[in-house]
């Protein structure tokens, strides 16, 4: 007879899912992706102050030793690196269309790659000097994997916040592009730092070649992956196997790419794009709605069973004034970085910049909800005998981070985007108010869009109020004068081929 650990351990972990899912949902009404993990987060606080005040207690007492091991046993980046990201990915790609990718894939290539690596160094080498003033040295390439883990933007994150949001769909494509693509690029940078770290010699040539093989091979393995599914479909199903077919696009094609040393969600993502942009001409409309919806679902309960693992993380970190203080630092440094990076990204490119909505880089850098994958790549690697010195410093500043992000970054992105998109419906009063005030003065140019609908349903992007870029009034407000050339400049500024 066994002692059901792993049983036991599924019981506890879902009980506290659905009390912290409906904690927050009805109480807080955050999006998921920000008010689990917060709610699981205050639950421990509550637990840990409720055993300090029972011990000693002989009629009842919490063992949070007991719990605390329990947390220990769970094996994080198995559960989410080598286990349920699969299915996210393939969710997400499945419902993605490659028109919108094709016609934003420069934007989206610069955000998941150039951006990434400049946000990585610049926030290693900033954080650098922050340890560096306090007197705690952390070596620069430690804080360079730190920066590589916290580059990767959260697709389960992005959905929440992009879900209680009126965004365009320009904005909506390119954040979520951004998250399903970046992951790829995170993972490889992040491990062949590591590698670095361990002492292999690798050189500038052999990284490169590293990381065009995973991404060709990937690339190779989900084109298979994608048209082996399709040729299965096309056959006559019950729900339940087109339900397992769409599984064995994700596990499959995420097993095999990982077993060819190639990069697993990038396998993943263009598995799902040619599944979800083909089974159209296969399946009926009503079967696959159930498809999608099923998974949703499941993504659902992946989500509140992760981030309830992130809040019960929280048992594990020995958190002290100065880790709190230098995670908060490290999250204003990130954030920082993530701006920089990306203007300093499409700096490089003139003939992509040129061609932007007002804000639309400032919207993007905003947001960058980090998540479960950087958590999982630094709890992996926490206790290697090159980071074990370090450990509690990777660990708190990730997991503050984490929470930080989603609280600053999604939480505040609805105040951000009415800076540039008009909302009537804005908040004004109180601190509310006064923070949506403080938003608008991040719009230099002083106009904003409307977001609209033509007559067939089609989304628009008007500017509101175009006489403030065409008409100039004097300081009574009352004469005009009036810029006629200033007309297709307007034009212009709507163009739907912007980014």
């Amino acid at each position: 007879m066994g002692n059901f650990f792993f049983l036991q351990l599924l019981t506890v972990v879902f009980a506290l899912s659905i009390a912290t899912t409906m904690f927050n949902k009805r109480v807080l009404g955050f999006p998921q992706a920000i008010g689990v993990p917060i709610v699981s987060a205050i639950f421990v606080f509550i637990l840990q102050w409720g055993a300090s005040l029972l011990h000693g207690n002989p009629f009842f007492s919490i063992n949070i030793d007991n719990i605390e091991q329990a947390v220990r046993h769970v094996d994080f980046y198995d559960f989410l690196i080598n286990g349920v990201i699969c299915f996210i990915l393939t969710s997400s790609a499945l419902k993605f269309k490659v028109s919108d990718l094709r016609n934003h894939w420069r934007p989206i290539s610069i955000l998941a790659g150039l951006a990434l690596v400049f946000c990585a160094v610049f926030f290693g080498v900033v954080l650098y000097g922050y340890q560096f003033l306090i007197g705690k040295h952390v070596d620069l390439l430690v804080l360079l994997l730190l920066g590589a883990a916290l580059g990767a933007t959260d697709p389960i994150g992005i959905k929440g916040v992009l879900s209680s949001v009126r965004a365009p769909h320009h904005l909506i494509v390119k954040l979520e592009g951004e998250s399903l693509f970046n992951d790829a690029m995170c993972i490889a940078l992040f491990m062949t730092l590591l590698n670095v770290l361990q002492g292999e010699n690798f050189t500038v040539l052999a990284v490169l070649q590293t990381l065009l093989y995973e991404i060709v091979v990937a690339v190779l393995i989900g084109l298979g992956f994608g048209f082996a599914i399709l040729r299965i479909l096309r056959g006559k199903h019950e729900m339940e196997s087109l339900i397992l077919t769409t599984a064995l696009l994700a596990c499959g094609s995420y097993l095999v790419a990982l077993l060819a040393h190639a990069s697993a969600p990038i396998a993943c993502v263009i598995g799902g794009l040619i599944v979800g942009n083909k089974w159209k001409e296969i399946l009926a409309d009503a079967e696959i709605g159930d498809v999608n919806h099923f998974w949703h679902t499941v993504e659902g309960i992946i989500n509140s069973f992760l981030f309830t693992l992130i809040g019960l993380e929280l048992f594990i970190l020995d958190l002290s004034t100065s880790l709190v203080l230098g995670g908060m630092v490290a999250f204003v440094i990130l954030h920082l970085a993530r701006f920089a990076a990306n203007y300093l990204a499409f700096a490089l490119f003139p003939k992509v910049s040129k061609k932007s909505y007002n804000g639309s880089l400032t919207i993007l850098s905003w947001g960058g909800v980090r998540g479960g994958i950087s958590l999982a790549l630094i709890l992996a690697v926490a206790n290697i005998p090159q980071l074990e010195a370090y450990s509690s410093i990777l660990v708190g500043y990730t997991f503050i981070v984490v929470l930080l992000s989603g609280v600053v970054c999604g939480l505040g992105l609805p105040a951000v985007m009415n800076a540039f998109y008009y909302n009537p419906n804005e908040e004004t009063q109180g601190f509310k108010g006064w923070y949506q005030r403080m938003c608008h003065k991040l719009n230099r140019k002083g106009f904003r869009y409307i977001v609209g609908e033509d007559a067939k349903g089609n989304e628009t992007i008007t500017i509101f109020q175009p006489e403030i870029l065409i008409d100039q009034k004097d300081a009574d407000g009352v004469a005009t004068v009036h810029h006629p050339d200033k007309v297709q400049e307007v034009k212009r500024l709507e163009n739907p081929d912007n980014f």
